[in-house]
């Protein structure tokens, strides 16, 4: 498991955090419930920060400053890549790359900073996202 040292960390919130702050269930898709993040593995901060609305990732990898945004202000993080389940990348819009489910490309669902750091940080909205028990992952894989 990867720590996480950034921001300001959350309480528990809505039963989906442990006592350390860790997600208590798997981070899933909202559209499709691909797994993105499985139990125990990101830890939810507060942090305020404006994505794009839902959109193509096409669209995404060439959005303009005009381009409708939702500010969002909780986050999973993560500090390695890897800890993903399903995730795609953008490519870079100024320094950022916007997360995608890697299995349906809806998104953004986060994103990572390339200026941000070090650590390396990336962020997966809680809003974003759904949750669901790891059995009741495994039961629809």
């Amino acid at each position: 498991m990867a720590s996480v040292e950034t921001s300001i960390p959350v309480e528990v919130v809505d039963s989906t955090t442990n006592e350390d702050g860790l997600n208590m269930f798997d981070v899933c898709c909202p559209r499709c419930s691909s797994v993105i993040l499985r139990k125990n593995a990101a830890k939810l901060v507060k942090k305020e920060r404006s994505l794009p609305v839902y959109a193509r990732k096409t669209e995404l990898d060439t959005h303009s400053g005009d381009f409708p945004t939702d500010t969002l202000d909780q986050f999973w993080t993560v500090n390695d890549m890897f800890t993903f389940e399903n995730v795609g990348f953008t490519r870079d819009v100024d320094s950022v790359r916007y997360l995608t489910c890697a299995d349906c490309e809806l998104g953004p669902i986060g994103y990572h900073d390339t200026k941000e750091g070090p650590p390396t940080v990336y962020y997966i909205a809680l809003k974003r996202t759904s949750h669901k028990s790891s059995e009741t992952a495994k039961d629809n894989t």
